[in-house]
């Protein structure tokens, strides 16, 4: 058989059950579409113990690029829901923030699993804050850390750490918040008064 693309769907998808390295799942999901197609969350082990990928800053299109630590390569990948995000990551996943709409979802970039989280409108204390370009306030994130990894439970929590710079411009003010997959509010903690 010539024609790679002309596989049955359930071999591919056997073939994909026993892919076990993040960097060979996106070479597997580059063969052509119907491999990719075939490369579904339930046809890969996100959970199998690997070395990270380090994602590259954002190059304004719907590519983001990672570096292979094993492989001394980078391969691009193609992720059109962090265009014009700012991009974190832990446990695996993509925390994708688009601050101008404080929009904050969790995205796996392998197997494409998203969840959108609730705005947590109260948690973004942005009294005197003052935006800069296209509304962006990235620079101000600190920290993103997920307690668990999604795909293994929906009882997960989102640590973000931010800054917001004062009214006069000097100095400013750090915070955590907390948010859970359905708390509409989430928690901020204000730390003020803290020593770092």
């Amino acid at each position: 058989m010539a024609n790679w693309a002309e596989f049955p769907n359930d071999v591919i998808a056997h073939i994909a059950k026993h892919v076990k390295g993040i960097e060979y799942f996106i070479s597997f999901c580059a063969v052509c579409t119907s491999w990719k197609i075939a490369a579904t969350k339930d046809n890969f082990d996100v959970l199998w113990p690997q070395l990270p990928l380090l994602m590259l800053g954002a190059k304004d299109d719907n590519y983001r690029e990672f570096y292979s630590l094993s492989k001394k390569k980078v391969s691009r990948l193609y992720i059109p829901e962090a265009k014009w995000r700012t991009c974190f990551s832990s446990k695996g996943w993509l925390i994708c923030f688009l601050q101008c709409a404080l929009e904050i979802s969790l995205l796996n970039p392998f197997s494409r699993n998203k969840i959108q989280l609730p705005p947590g409108k109260n948690l973004w204390s942005l009294q005197g804050y003052k935006a800069g370009p296209e509304g962006r306030m990235w620079h101000f994130i600190d920290k993103v850390i997920l307690s668990v990894n999604p795909s293994v439970t929906s009882d997960y929590v989102l640590m973000v750490s931010y800054y917001v710079p004062s009214h006069n411009g000097l100095g400013g003010y750090y915070y955590l918040a907390f948010l859970r997959h359905r708390d509409l509010n989430g928690t901020k903690i204000d730390c003020r008064n803290w020593v770092e």
